[in-house]
């Protein structure tokens, strides 16, 4: 039954893989004149299930309403128990942070930081939230929004100690589900993923010379490069970072990030890469119809589609330069 349940799922995404953006929309965009124009091709591509907005600059609407409806068949389209569900986990702790923020931050407006709803009822969430019962939350979420009522109690709360305890606790979730499910592409995605965060993390702390304690706060467990490499090459020369990492699997990437921060710059060619390496994780199986990959990659390569069309309304609000677009375009999966 559950091989029927995937097969049945991944002939669904073949079909949703035709209205994903194709090169020459993103380019269109891209080079629109205005905003507007650009808001017009997402139209032609009936983007958010035909959503339409009244004033350009209220873009974001039409994007949440796409990324709802692509959660929304995720949700659906998922057999038990596959690891899919990981996918989701980052859009329950995103929420779960919102609200926590909500709760106890000042001047922190909820509607706008809500995503769509991952694996767990808004409702739900709030709810526990609010009432500080967390029993029909996961374990390792329980756990960490629990330290957090504590570190309230002792007046150490802040903005930044919620974003890393939940963080922390999002990617030890989402590795023991990867476990359990025994799901080999979807773990090497976010063990890639971790690592990707951790050395970029590095590289930034490198870069404003932060103290090594720093560091080992924001470091996240569970990336083919552990915390000790890590540590150990922080006080080394970006030179020899890149060449300690050089054989791991993401070394040439990471050259490329250790060569932006060297010479000062954000490290945008390093995250393009970055989510390049992860689409094509997925890339690789999309015609098994017998593995979870085609779902996954579909998901994946909509959430990559969504951050560059975010990005080329942005630039095109703010007037930017056609090369900083241009610099920030990622891969497709077609």
């Amino acid at each position: 039954m559950a091989g029927q349940s995937l097969i049945y799922s991944n002939a669904r995404v073949k079909a949703m893989e035709n209205s994903l953006l194709t090169s020459e929309k993103i380019t269109r965009m891209a080079y629109s004149d205005s905003l507007g124009d650009a808001i017009k091709i997402l139209y032609e591509s009936n983007y958010g299930g035909g959503y339409t907005v009244d004033n350009p600059y209220a873009y974001n609407e039409i994007l949440r309403a796409e990324e709802s409806k692509v959660a929304s068949f995720v949700r659906e389209a998922m057999p038990d128990k596959s690891g899919l569900q990981t996918l989701l986990t980052t859009s329950d702790y995103h929420n779960a942070k919102s609200y926590f923020k909500a709760k106890h931050c000042k001047n922190v407006e909820i509607n706008l930081l809500l995503l769509p709803q991952g694996n767990i009822d808004l409702d739900v969430l709030d709810e526990s939230i609010q009432k500080e019962d967390y029993v029909k939350l996961p374990q390792e979420m329980s756990e960490a929004l629990k330290q957090l009522d504590e570190a309230l109690r002792e007046e150490k709360l802040s903005p930044r100690l919620i974003d890393l305890t939940l963080d922390k606790a999002m990617y030890k979730d989402i590795l023991l589900s990867c476990k359990k499910a025994n799901a080999k592409s979807i773990t090497k995605y976010w063990r890639a993923n971790i690592d990707f965060i951790n050395v970029s993390t590095m590289l930034r702390c490198k870069k404003i010379n932060a103290d090594i304690n720093f560091l080992k706060e924001n470091i996240i467990d569970g990336g083919e490069i552990n915390d000790y490499v890590l540590e150990g090459l922080y006080k080394e020369s970006f030179d020899v970072i890149a060449e300690k990492l050089r054989y791991t699997s993401l070394g040439d990437i990471i050259a490329v990030g250790v060569g932006e921060a060297k010479a000062n710059k954000a490290l945008v060619e390093y995250e393009v890469l970055w989510d390049n390496y992860l689409l094509n994780i997925f890339k690789e199986d999309r015609a098994d119809i017998f593995s979870v990959a085609p779902i996954a990659g579909f998901y994946v390569a909509k959430k990559i589609e969504l951050k560059m069309v975010r990005m080329i309304l942005t630039c095109l609000k703010n007037r930017a330069d056609i090369k900083e677009i241009k610099a920030r375009l990622r891969g497709f999966y077609a």
